[in-house]
């Protein structure tokens, strides 16, 4: 038995395929019959109806299908693919940096966080003075502070780079 998971617009489906010629399809069994025509197309009979069916890999693990008309670009992968997949955009979801830069051009009063220092959501980073008012730069995600650019005393430009978050 061969189980893959394949994601068509984005919902994924699972797919297992038995020596016999039976077909399940997120849960569902089928019989089916391919018969390679050429290189590239098929006939396929699902059940009781056949469909001609063309495929091409348009890279990795991507696929595309022309079944009776109708084109579906695909992602195939087995089961064991799509976990490290899932693993992989956890681990990026969470690896990410944030960068925090001068929304106005002003002085840098006080530096409230420092490289180290752990950050919440909200949380005040650095107090700017901007046209004679003091600013909260206020952390935008969850965090630690890996790296402080600036000084107190230090006068920055819109859009410098202040501290970057991971």
């Amino acid at each position: 038995m061969n189980e893959f998971i394949v994601t068509i617009n984005e919902k994924r489906h699972s797919i297992k395929l038995f020596d016999n010629g039976k077909v399940e399809i997120n849960g569902k069994i089928i019989s089916t019959e391919l018969s390679q025509i050429n290189s590239h197309s098929y006939l396929l009979k699902y059940g009781n109806k056949v469909f001609e069916t063309t495929s091409n890999k348009i890279e990795n693990n991507r696929f595309g299908f022309l079944i009776d008309g109708w084109y579906f670009d695909t992602i195939v992968r087995t089961h064991l693919q799509e976990t490290a997949n899932e693993l992989m955009q956890k681990k990026e979801k969470y690896a990410h940096k944030v960068e925090i830069k001068s929304p106005m051009p002003g002085l840098i009063l006080k530096i409230i966080k420092h490289q180290g220092d752990k950050v919440r959501i909200g949380e005040p980073l650095i107090i700017l003075e901007a046209m004679k008012m003091e600013n909260e730069l206020r952390s935008t995600t969850d965090g630690i502070v890996k790296e402080v650019l600036v000084k107190e005393g230090e006068s920055v430009e819109k859009n410098v780079l202040i501290i970057i978050i991971e």
